[in-house]
């Protein structure tokens, strides 16, 4: 009597949690949770976008357009086409006052990096060719595009300005925040501004393109149309680049093991309007944020394009600025050169990795850990090894937030799979585990920042409690032993060792049984009501993983740079 009673409680729960999600996915969530006071961003963020209000909507949403403005533009005028990118125009006197705050000597944006310097960087004997910079273009290979990197291990500074030159080849520089010091410093205080757990820098420099080429129908880019698994902010420090960039994402927030390549299909959609923006010229002391999941591509334009455009346009570059001494470093002819800083959350800085902690402080600390979901002796004979082991309900319910937190979603290119438009999205359910989180808001309990996080991971227990299938875990298990070959980067979430790797997949049809999907489904409700009450605390535990690891990635970077400085000083 008492077993059917209880089975007959954990069926009512089901249909309750079901219910719950349809109402759930349709809720509109805040976006983005932000480590600075609601009405002003901090200094180095307000001088790149230079309007708060636009910056905080357009976080983690879509894609944000900071440009310097023609004399007869007042600063912070938005753009008023309906497929203009969002635009502020500014006369950067935001990034002049940085420069005075700082008492740094020259343009803090455009004295970054010079040409000089990236061949300092590319001369240091320690730095490899395929590793830790590029020599590439876009190539066209039966009928697709791919990036094309010349093959061999080691360049002289000869060879790579000869293909750079006369190649049309572009120079990619990976991590430039542990190789050259003005950019490291820019990186960590954009870190500590947006309490973000890693800042990477990439650097690229591009060919100018010349008539000749133009004649051929070819331009000069470095990369093929991609998106990010991370949140970037792209300054431009010279020369010009025209960039295209879709208006709606083709993974929302998209995860680093969410990150592919592209199908060709997706590719002819998104040239197309109105699936992007209309295409818009990068300046010197122009900036652009792109959220995650965007695609994007860029390249340089011939001169005469810019000549002719009218003066209003986002795809012309001013001719003159506010003094003489702007204009000598704001110098938009030749090749160009920009910085992208990329917002790398990874596992550690999202919705989910903080329910992911819930999870592990629920397991360890109710002596659950040890609760076996599938014995080590249900693996069949051939599956069985040496280090075949238990898997545990810890390890199954892992696995189900992170099946749940990368489903498929509306907001995912809705206008190539027939879907509404963007505007007519919430972006909500399970799509909104993968907002980022910044560091140290469990230090701030009496901000509205952390009540807004709060109501959200209250909103995304209730989306994976009431979503989580044990038939779709299993699944989504099975799918990680043998990962589709686009995947570009490996699953993980916080915490992940040897022990969360299911040895025997063809058991999990055991997961599949009317007895395992009950014991799941109390599984799942036992940790709900402890993770609801528990919100703090897997805060604070994420805030110390979170802090542990930007202070061993900023030790790392230390010592980088002192190494670069030492061969830079004794050559």
């Amino acid at each position: 009597m008492r077993c059917s009673l209880c089975f007959f409680l954990l069926l009512i729960y089901v249909i309750v949690s079901v219910a719950a999600q349809q109402c759930v996915d349709t809720t509109e969530v805040e976006t983005g949770f932000f480590a600075w006071d609601v009405a002003q961003a901090p200094p180095l963020l307000s001088a790149l976008f230079p309007n708060s209000t636009l910056l905080r909507s357009a976080w983690e949403t879509r894609p944000l357009l900071s440009k310097v403005s023609f004399a007869q533009q007042q600063p912070n005028e938005q753009s008023t086409s309906t497929n203009d990118i969002p635009v502020i125009l500014h006369n950067r006197s935001s990034i002049l006052q940085l420069q005075s705050s700082d008492k740094e000597s020259g343009d803090p944006l455009l004295s970054l990096l010079s040409v000089d310097d990236i061949i300092s960087i590319i001369s240091q004997p320690h730095i490899r060719h395929g590793v830790d910079y590029k020599v590439a273009k876009k190539i066209i290979r039966n009928g697709e595009e791919h990036l094309g990197i010349l093959p061999k291990p080691h360049y002289s500074i000869d060879e790579v300005l000869k293909h750079f030159h006369y190649g049309g080849f572009s120079v990619v520089i990976n991590r430039m925040h542990l190789r050259w010091w003005t950019v490291a410093s820019k990186a960590r205080r954009l870190e500590e501004e947006l309490n973000s757990i890693k800042i990477g820098v990439n650097m690229y420099l591009t060919p100018e393109v010349v008539l000749e080429d133009q004649n051929n129908g070819l331009t000069r880019q470095g990369f093929e149309p991609h998106w990010d698994w991370m949140d970037v902010v792209v300054i431009q420090l010279a020369g010009r680049k025209r960039w295209s960039v879709a208006n709606e994402p083709a993974v929302y927030l998209s995860n680093k093991d969410q990150k592919r390549k592209p199908s060709v299909e997706e590719i002819k959609h998104y040239v197309k309007s109105p699936a992007r923006f209309e295409e818009f010229t990068l300046c010197p002391g122009d900036v652009l944020y792109i959220p995650r999941g965007h695609i994007h591509n860029a390249s340089t334009v011939l001169f005469d394009d810019l000549v002719n455009d009218d003066d209003r346009s986002l795809n012309r570059c001013p001719e003159s600025y506010p003094s003489a001494d702007i204009a000598k470093l704001l110098s938009w002819h030749g090749p160009s050169l920009h910085l992208t800083f990329g917002l790398e959350q990874g596992c550690e800085g999202t919705l989910e990795s903080l329910l992911h902690h819930a999870l592990s402080s629920y397991f360890d600390g109710n002596g659950a850990s040890n609760s076996i979901a599938i014995p080590a002796e249900s693996c069949s004979h051939r599956s069985q090894t040496a280090t075949t082991k238990d898997v545990k309900w810890k390890t199954i319910l892992h696995h189900a937030l992170a099946e749940v937190a990368r489903r498929g979603h509306p907001c995912d290119f809705p206008s190539f799979h027939g879907t509404n438009t963007m505007q007519n999205l919430a972006c909500s359910g399970s799509a909104s585990l993968r907002q980022s989180v910044p560091l140290g808001l469990s230090d701030n309990s009496g901000t509205l920042q952390y009540s807004h996080l709060n109501a959200a991971y209250l909103r995304a227990l209730d989306i994976f409690s009431s979503s989580a299938s044990i038939g779709r875990t299993a699944e989504f298990i099975q799918t990680l032993q043998k990962p589709p070959v686009d995947l570009e980067l490996t699953f993980c979430f916080p915490g992940f060792s040897q022990e969360d790797i299911v040895s025997c997949p063809d058991a999990l049809m055991s997961l599949t049984t009317l007895q395992a999907t009950n014991e799941f489904a109390q599984v799942l409700m036992n940790f709900k009501k402890y993770a609801s009450a528990s919100f703090h605390t897997a805060l604070k535990i994420m805030d110390k993983l979170g802090s542990d690891i930007r202070e061993m990635n900023r030790k790392r970077q230390l010592v980088d740079l002192e190494r670069v400085a030492q061969e830079y000083f004794s050559s």
